[in-house]
């Protein structure tokens, strides 16, 4: 009986140590972009973005989150401004300016217990629309299960991304 234990142990180790090894190929950051063309002035966008207090509008990440608390110093965001909310296991998450722009807005996306997620709104005049695109880049452990996580992150993400893309264009058309 020991001598089928330790068989079991050494092909359990081995497939064990096979995985991290494979998981070490794939990349240790992914990044999710989408983007959307918006019929308005490039101003518009501009201002709609530096306006936190009304990202729970068009943002998915924000919709239906309890305990929404807005910290903005200006009507333009700027570095250090945080949006936070209380997450399912009562912890807060939340949302870091790192830098803002006359060509976009730059944050950190933060949930209890995982890595910051990078993230970015960048926005440029095209013609008589503005170019609207928004992209994350997330850093992975070192840990197969995640690195596997990043091969669907984008899938994963992605349609929430450009959902909320499509609501912010169709309040900024709607105003």
């Amino acid at each position: 009986m020991s001598q089928r234990l330790k068989g079991a142990f050494i092909i359990f180790m081995v497939l064990t140590i096979l995985a991290v090894l494979f998981s070490a190929l794939f990349p240790s950051e992914v990044m999710t972009s989408k983007w959307v063309i918006i019929g308005a002035d490039k101003h518009i966008v501009q201002a709609k973005l530096n306006d936190l207090k009304d990202y729970s509008s068009w943002n998915d990440i924000l919709i239906n989150r309890e305990q929404i608390d807005i910290r903005q110093k200006s009507l333009i965001a700027q570095k250090g401004d945080v949006i936070s909310w209380k997450n399912n296991s009562s912890a807060f998450d939340g949302i870091v300016v790192s830098s803002s722009d006359t060509t976009g807005i730059a944050f950190e996306i933060i949930h209890a217990g995982s890595l910051p997620i990078r993230s970015g709104i960048s926005f440029a005049q095209k013609g008589d629309s503005v170019q609207v695109v928004w992209a994350i880049v997330e850093k992975l452990r070192w840990y197969p299960w995640e690195k596997v996580y990043g091969m669907m992150a984008a899938d994963m993400k992605g349609p929430a991304m450009q959902h909320s893309l499509e609501s912010f264009k169709s309040q900024v058309e709607n105003k």
